[in-house]
């Protein structure tokens, strides 16, 4: 097994097609005809077996704002591995890989979505529940600025020094990944 971290616009297309069965086979749900849900992350790290991509993990790098503080942060994006690969500590081993570069990097937070949460708080995240402002987007077309409390949905893991005020308005300062 190797792991590959990769900027987006180094991909190259049969990447992509890879990157989109695999994401469409973990998220059927979600089915897209690309490699991505919302928006192109910054960077990827790719997980393969021998030529087959097994894993992948979307990063998105940006600053929000938690009240008056603003935080540098890692989003985590669309997180999969192929089912007959799970259970093998790869998503541990990605999760691990973005937290030591966040703490070269001087990253405040990692921040993410989660539908299952085990994998993340065995890997030290919690969940945060704050008014939400972020970039409402839909297949290629922004439908404005919404504000909503988000509640068991947002889990983030401390980095740096700084710390959330759940009391306080989150803005993402773009899209909700």
């Amino acid at each position: 097994m190797r792991i590959i971290k990769t900027v987006e616009f180094d991909i190259e297309l049969d990447t992509h097609n890879q990157i989109t069965k695999l994401k469409n086979l973990c998220f059927p749900q979600n089915k897209k005809d690309r490699s991505y849900y919302k928006q192109l992350p910054h960077f990827r790290y790719l997980v393969y077996d021998d030529d087959q991509l097994i894993g992948q993990m979307g990063v998105d790098h940006r600053v929000i704002s938690v009240g008056n503080s603003i935080f540098k942060i890692f989003g985590v994006i669309d997180l999969c591995v192929m089912p007959k690969y799970r259970r093998q500590g790869i998503a541990t081993q990605l999760l691990k890989l973005l937290t030591k570069l966040a703490e070269k990097r001087s990253i405040d937070f990692l921040l993410l979505v989660a539908n299952y949460d085990r994998l993340y708080t065995k890997n030290g995240f919690v969940y945060v529940s704050n008014y939400c402002s972020f970039l409402r987007i839909h297949e290629h077309k922004n439908y404005g600025v919404a504000l909503e409390k988000i509640e068991n949905d947002f889990m983030i893991k401390q980095i740096g020094v700084k710390t959330w005020n759940q009391e306080e308005l989150m803005d993402l300062l773009g899209y909700r990944f």
